[in-house]
């Protein structure tokens, strides 16, 4: 099989193919799709989560992220790092309509600006990466505390956080259950989950999906699962689901988003704030949840 996506993508060694929803833990697995490579995706038909199915081995996937910036070699260029940054204070202004700044957990913590943005709104900042050199890089660029190794086995010294921030991460998790059973537990009782996830169910995606699944995308098909560090793959239905029937949580916000323009035209403005009013419209989608009482 050829290597997915670029030159760094996991070596090509899966384990054994998963049998339950490792989300639902619904014996509803079947396959729904697959790629250009030949890689299978499956969907649950109990939540509707889909996922790559088999998925990488946890050797694979650790030499894979202790190299996974080298693929990003634009993030600080002028006009990304720009965008990226008013993204960034886009997302803090949403969590911040439901809790006040205070300690907030960083997980997934990339280059680092997440926390810079967010310590320059007031907050307390602590970050988590799994890979320990850039947890080390990360640290010693924004001066915050950086965590990395096994996320399960972190209780921050009995810390709860007011927002728990995790922006592009739930979708590389091959044990997502067990990370959001954790999270609930480091998340204070009126403090929130941030989950910014790509939105599989968006019209693009559908209509990829579509045209691969018809033959009319053969080079291409199911390119856009990026499966390449991508595992698994959420609609917005699927993502809410997940988090109020399985992990008692209450979703407070869930939008669409659009990465905000380095542009102030009055056009680009109405068109994402369509984009993030009806998340069909949009590739991308984040939720603000809070953690269920009793």
């Amino acid at each position: 099989m050829p290597e997915p996506g670029p030159r760094n993508a996991p070596a090509q060694e899966f384990d054994e193919p998963l049998l339950d929803c490792p989300l639902c833990g619904s014996d509803g697995l079947a396959r729904f799709d697959r790629d250009a490579w030949g890689i299978t995706i499956a969907r649950c038909s109990r939540c509707g989560v889909r996922l790559m199915n088999p998925q990488y081995t946890d050797d694979a996937l650790r030499a894979f992220y202790a190299r996974y910036l080298e693929d990003f070699e634009d993030l600080h260029s002028a006009e990304r790092l720009r965008r990226r940054r008013r993204t960034k204070e886009r997302n803090m202004a949403l969590i911040e309509r439901f809790v006040r700044p205070g300690r907030l957990l960083s997980i997934g913590s990339g280059d680092g600006l997440e926390i810079e943005v967010a310590r320059n709104r007031g907050w307390t900042v602590q970050g988590y990466d799994v890979d320990e050199r850039s947890a080390r890089t990360i640290s010693a660029r924004t001066g915050a505390p950086v965590l990395s190794g096994d996320l399960l086995a972190h209780d921050f010294g009995g810390v709860r956080f007011d927002c728990v921030l995790m922006d592009q991460v739930l979708e590389h998790l091959k044990d997502p259950a067990a990370y959001l059973r954790h999270i609930r537990t480091l998340v204070r009782s009126r403090g929130v989950l941030y989950i910014g996830v790509p939105n599989i169910g968006s019209i693009s995606s559908r209509v990829k999906t579509l045209l691969g699944r018809i033959g009319l995308k053969r080079g291409s098909r199911g390119k856009h699962y990026d499966t390449w560090h991508h595992l698994f793959y959420f609609t917005p239905t699927a993502l809410r689901t997940v988090l109020e029937r399985y992990f008692a949580f209450d979703v407070l916000l869930h939008e669409g988003a659009p990465h905000v323009a380095g542009s102030d035209q009055a056009g680009r403005r109405i068109a994402d704030r369509l984009r993030a009013r009806y998340p069909l419209l949009e590739s991308s989608q984040h939720i603000v949840a809070r953690p269920r009482s009793g």
